[in-house]
């Protein structure tokens, strides 16, 4: 669902695609550098490089939990990967920035490029707090309710919860 809303509205020039995911084990840790080894891990106040990243067990298990944060062209393929890692993480998110809707005459809306996106949140909440499942959340300008039904309604779904501040 996520990708079919990004698909409602228009992404800038350069848009990306983020991945972020909350390392708990050090196999987790160690898979998600061998599928994404550009990313950046950071934990116990350090920051790596997937490539740079200690191979010492004993080194990775004291930085834990260790998060991952991954930023791609949307054209790449960081979607087909990240179910490698979404699949052993605490927490994880993939978000869709730099991204305009397009105007809803009906609903008195003009086209909006600020405060846009989507954001996919798996085992935990937009806030991070645990909660089963995932929930897509779409990033609209406040007061824009009407806004986000129409979008979950392009796609066939409604507005499950109430507005919340995000980004």
């Amino acid at each position: 669902m996520a990708v079919s809303l990004v698909g409602c509205g228009e992404l800038w020039e350069g848009a990306s695609v983020d991945l972020d995911a909350e390392l708990l084990r050090v196999e987790d840790v160690v898979s998600a550098r061998e599928v994404f080894p550009q990313g950046w891990f950071s934990g116990g106040g350090e920051y790596f490089r997937g490539v740079d990243l200690p191979d010492d067990a004993a080194v990775l298990a004291r930085l834990l939990p260790m998060v991952l944060s991954v930023v791609e062209p949307v054209e790449g393929d960081l979607l087909d990967r990240a179910p490698a890692v979404l699949g052993q993480a605490g927490w994880g998110q993939i978000t869709w920035m730099a991204l305009s809707w397009p105007a809803v005459p009906e609903l008195g809306l003009g086209p909006e490029h600020a405060r846009t996106g989507v954001q996919a949140c798996f085992g935990a909440d937009a806030n991070h707090e645990p909660i089963p499942g995932h929930t897509v959340y779409v990033h609209v300008r406040p007061g824009e309710d009407e806004r986000a039904q129409h979008l979950a309604q392009q796609v066939g779904h409604d507005v499950i919860g109430p507005g919340e501040q995000g980004w």
